[in-house]
Parts: C-alpha cells; structure tokens; sequence
C-alpha cells in the first residue's frame, strides 16, 4: 500500500473539507482567504492515489494580521472511513514542519473542535480560554503552541482524526 503526505493546491481541499467540516453549507464556504497567500501550504494525505485527509497552514497570528510570526491550521479533515488511523496526525506534522522550515520562530494556533482537542495536544497545543460556538460549526477551542525553527515535532501518528 502506497501511502504519502504531499503539498496539494488550495482546490485540492474543498471536498473534503466540505464533507467533513462544513456539509451543511456551500462549497464556496470552504475556500478559506489565505489560501492563496504567498507562505500558505496545503497537504494531502494519499493512499493508492485517493486524498483522504487534507491541512493548510497559513502565515496569520491569532490578532488576524498576516504580519509577524504566528501561524494558523484551518481545514484539518480526513474521510470518515479512514479516520482513527493516523492520517491526521501525518499531516498535522506537515503542517508544523511547514512552519518551522521558516527561520523566525513564533507560535501555531486554531480554533479547533472541542472534540478533537485531545488530537492536538498530542502536539504541544495548549488551550486557551473557554470552549465557544462557532455557528453552523458547534463547539470550539482556541489551541496554540510556541515554535521555533528547529523545533521538535512531536505527536502518535497511530492516534489521529
């Protein structure tokens, strides 16, 4: 079995982030504004040639400015058949290692689902403040992590969304 976590374009996303994240609105919901930015990355989760989980990571610090360090993940899915089985956790990394190839150090965040907030503390994401709604979305929570260049990366890929 041919398994592989490589950069895909922004479009590349949409379906499963729809299918996953935001089935109940348009598809053009799941075109994010930094998809096209200039430091943005977008990794697919392959098996046989199938994207089964997707990721992007965008130059943007928790205030909303792109300028400065910080990094948000947004758009983390992965098909209901195969979730559970460290394909989020892959890509998770790619995203992080993404980031630390920069050399300014600085912090990643995301407003994550409270039901997933275990999956990202298996990779130094701490959070912060209360569990809110984010309406269609449901629950969510603010997570961040430092990072630094040569930061490690860390987390069970056998444990994942």
């Amino acid at each position: 079995m041919t398994d592989e976590v490589r950069a895909i374009e922004p479009e590349a996303t949409y379906a499963l982030r729809h299918r996953i994240l935001r089935p109940n609105q348009p598809l053009e919901a799941c075109a994010y504004p930094l998809d096209k930015a200039e430091h943005s990355f977008h990794a697919g989760y392959f098996r046989e040639g199938e994207l089964l989980g997707v990721g992007s990571i965008f130059r943007e610090a928790q205030d909303g400015s792109t300028e400065g360090y910080g990094w948000r993940i947004r758009g983390m899915a992965v098909a209901r058949e195969a979730q559970g089985k460290g394909l989020g956790a892959r890509i998770l990394q790619a995203l992080i290692e993404h980031a630390a190839s920069y050399a300014q150090p600085g912090e990643i965040w995301c407003n994550g689902r409270a039901a997933v907030e275990g999956f990202y503390a298996r990779f130094g994401f701490v959070r912060q403040g209360d569990i809110f709604d984010l309406p269609p979305l449901g629950p969510h929570v603010l997570l961040r992590r430092p990072l630094s260049r040569k930061h490690e990366v860390s987390g069970k890929p056998d444990e994942s969304l």
